[in-house]
């Protein structure tokens, strides 16, 4: 075996395992179009003999798409049963964003920074690009925030009032992105709520600049729409956020 000189920049390449290239595999078949949302993948045993490996490298492979939202496990027999490429792969990035997030020690007002600015972009192209249907769905959103009960299911609609005004920009990124950002904020905002001494009265404000939002996208006011959605957010962790436990986690 002939082995590179010691002063050599370059150093033997890492033989995949079986699990790797099947992923690689896969990867390189959502690319080219050959498999797409909502395909189902061959059995286990099918796969194995195709790629001519172990069931235990097939389901090491699957776990593994699993956890980056690339496919969704169905569990039993039947023709239900078996892994389908996920219609949702939000939460894979989400994931990977919030673990990176904490691994890292990015601070949240950077994470804050980031989706203030792309609040600002989401704005600016709904206020364009939004439908009259996009727009009451908006509002019934806001309607749902106003009666959750708790402080998680108000997250819960704010996160979906802010990822459907993202799908209202016309733009297919910048959903994904801002449920990721929003899963990688989640903890610290929902602490930021549970140390406020009237949650509610914070809600009412935040329902009235949500409002507020909507009614410049729906004038066509891309600008005042932009405006008004970062000062919400910058507004928000200001106000909720303690200063003394930021540290990777929410926003709303």
């Amino acid at each position: 075996m002939v082995r590179p000189a010691a002063n050599s920049p370059f150093r033997p390449l890492n033989q995949l395992r079986a699990f790797e290239q099947i992923v690689v595999q896969i990867e390189d078949a959502i690319i080219g179009g050959r498999l797409q949302l909502g395909d189902r993948l061959p059995s286990e045993r099918e796969m194995a003999e195709t790629f001519g490996v172990s069931r235990a490298s097939v389901r090491e492979a699957l776990r593994v798409l699993e956890m980056f939202g690339v496919v969704v496990a169905r569990r039993g027999t039947g023709p239900e049963a078996g892994s389908v490429l996920a219609a949702e792969t939000q939460s894979g990035l989400q994931n990977v964003l919030r673990l990176h997030a904490g691994l890292l020690r990015i601070p949240a007002n950077d994470i804050v920074e980031v989706r203030a600015a792309l609040e600002r972009q989401v704005a600016e192209q709904a206020a364009v690009n939004a439908t009259e249907e996009s727009i009451v769905q908006l509002r019934e959103l806001i309607d749902d925030m106003a009666e959750a009960s708790t402080i998680r299911i108000y997250h819960e609609r704010d996160t979906e009032f802010h990822v459907q005004l993202a799908r209202a920009s016309g733009n297919a990124l910048l959903p994904v992105l801002m449920e990721a950002l929003r899963g990688a904020m989640r903890r610290a905002m929902l602490d930021g709520f549970e140390r406020l001494s009237d949650w509610q009265e914070e809600r009412g404000r935040l329902l009235d600049e949500h409002r507020q939002i909507v009614d410049l996208i729906e004038l066509r006011e891309p600008e005042g729409a932009a405006n008004a959605l970062r000062a919400h957010v910058v507004r928000f962790y200001r106000h909720v956020m303690d200063d003394e436990r930021r540290g990777p986690g929410a926003h709303g």
